[in-house]
Formats: structure tokens, sequence, C-alpha cells
């Protein structure tokens, strides 16, 4: 099966998590396309200045793969700068928050799946 772009459902959240700005998804998967196992797999795209705020994932875990861009991650407190190619895992339990601290958009695939 293919996926065409266009066909790709698209949600844009204002202040996500309570973070600032617009956050934009392009879902790869979605709903009955987990399997049971997941419920988030998206190309995700925060302009700069825009955040994602600081959330904590029960029952789930996220993997955040950056493309492009530059920003940085706040996780359980300590803020870490990222970059293409940086993978930020967020266990169980975790929480999270990611802002674009960069001068492009910040641009990562994000996975969410069931523990």
């Amino acid at each position: 099966m293919i996926k065409k772009q266009e066909e790709l459902k698209v949600t844009v959240t204002e202040k996500a998590k309570g973070g600032e700005g617009v956050f934009v998804n392009e879902h790869v998967l979605v709903g009955d396309e987990f399997f049971g196992k997941g419920r988030l797999y998206a190309k995700c795209k925060l302009a700069p200045g825009h955040s994602v705020g600081n959330h904590t994932h029960t029952g789930e875990m996220e993997v955040c793969y950056f493309l492009s861009g530059e920003g940085t991650v706040e996780c359980d407190g300590v803020e870490t700068k990222v970059k293409a190619g940086d993978v930020n895992l967020v266990n169980p339990g975790e929480n999270h928050a990611v802002i674009n601290t960069g001068n492009e958009d910040l641009v990562y695939m994000a996975l969410i799946l069931y523990a």
C-alpha cells in the first residue's frame, strides 16, 4: 500500500500541551493501522519560537527523530540542544517538552507506542 502525501491527515494544534504557537502533525499512521500497539506516527513541525509544552507519557513511550532545524528538548527537567539526526527517547512515566530555539522550522518524526 502507498499513501500519497496529499492523502495524509494533517492536524494543527494551538498551544499544544500548554506550549507556545502552533504544532503541525502530518499523520503517517492513524487508528487501526497501529494494530493496537500505538497511537501516533507523524511528521511534526514547529516554527521558530513555537513549542510543545511539558507533558508526561503514562503507559506509553515516545521517540522523536529530528529531521531538520534546531531546538531544545526538556526531558525530566534536563534541557538538551537538538539538531537533525538526534533522537529523544521518552520512556513511560517520563515527561518532556520540545522548543524550537532555531531560525527555521524544527521538523521531526514522532512515534508513540503503548508500553
